[in-house]
């Protein structure tokens, strides 16, 4: 008894921010200041959603091109990689890819300003590439790991069978490790989407250019539209955030069947 109850407590505390952005978002600023934990307000504020889509669409699509093209570059990248690790012969193998496992032991944040400089000084500030270059290559050295052990892990006989058949490296990587790791593709797209699309620190160093921006920093530096300089924008902002997190909901909805295959299927242990 008392367990399933504390399941709801735990999940109500877990699920009442969005509770609250969703009952806000829905109220002007005087009416969240009068009981901003529930509605009291008729009819609610929809229009909020539209100011806010206005506001930010150029942005939010900004985010999408940038995600979409990083995490295709990651897994395209990594997967050649983890193949390569996993199954052709070369010298020096083990030790390159300690060397790569232990990239994930550095903490992103003493990187960030040599990363900075280097993109600087290759002109890419406020330019999409100064983001989608550096993310993909920060997402390698995880992905090549989980690629590489679930490529070992697969049995030698489809291999042997394929090469007798006169089957070359590529064609073994196309038409049969590749299929068989969709689930693993999927795990690593969702991870990095939900780390690229909310990602706030690198954007507002490259993005300085106010017409440009990606999502988080367009967000966080939310503004009154220009069509309406006079307005409140506190539940305008808390709209916005909810749209901005509609992608991933989308993304989990359709996908989390292969997200949980690729979870429990023994190449990522957490």
């Amino acid at each position: 008894m008392w367990l399933p109850a504390g399941l709801i407590v735990l999940a109500f505390i877990s699920l009442y921010p969005i509770i609250y952005a969703v009952i806000n978002s829905l109220k002007t600023e005087p009416q969240s200041t009068v009981n901003p934990f529930w509605f009291t307000n008729w009819p609610l504020q929809w229009s909020n959603f539209l100011i806010a889509f206005e506001t930010i669409w150029h942005a939010f699509f900004t985010s999408a091109i940038i995600t979409s093209v990083s995490v295709v570059g990651i897994i395209a990248l990594a997967s050649l990689s983890g193949y390569a690790f996993a199954r052709i012969p070369f010298p020096a193998k083990n030790v390159l890819f300690m060397i790569i496992f232990g990239l994930l032991l550095v903490p992103g944040f003493l990187t960030l300003i040599p990363l900075f400089i280097e993109i600087k000084d290759f002109g890419l500030l406020d330019h999409d590439l100064g983001l989608i270059l550096p993310y993909i290559a920060g997402g390698q050295a995880f992905a090549i790991f989980v690629f590489r052990s679930f490529f070992s892990g697969l049995p030698d006989e489809i291999f042997e069978s394929a090469v007798m058949d006169g089957a070359s490296d590529l064609t073994l990587y196309g038409r049969i490790v590749m299929p068989l790791s969709i689930p693993i593709m999927v795990t690593i797209a969702i991870i990095n989407v939900v780390g690229i699309w909310g990602d706030y620190v690198l954007p507002s160093l490259v993005m300085n250019a106010t017409g440009h921006r990606t999502l988080a920093v367009a967000i966080v530096s939310f503004e009154a539209p220009k069509f309406a300089p006079s307005l409140n924008v506190y539940n305008i902002e808390l709209a916005a955030y909810l749209l901005a997190s509609i992608p991933l909901l989308f993304l989990f909805s359709f996908l989390m069947k292969y997200f949980i295959q690729g979870m429990t299927s023994g190449s990522i242990k957490m």
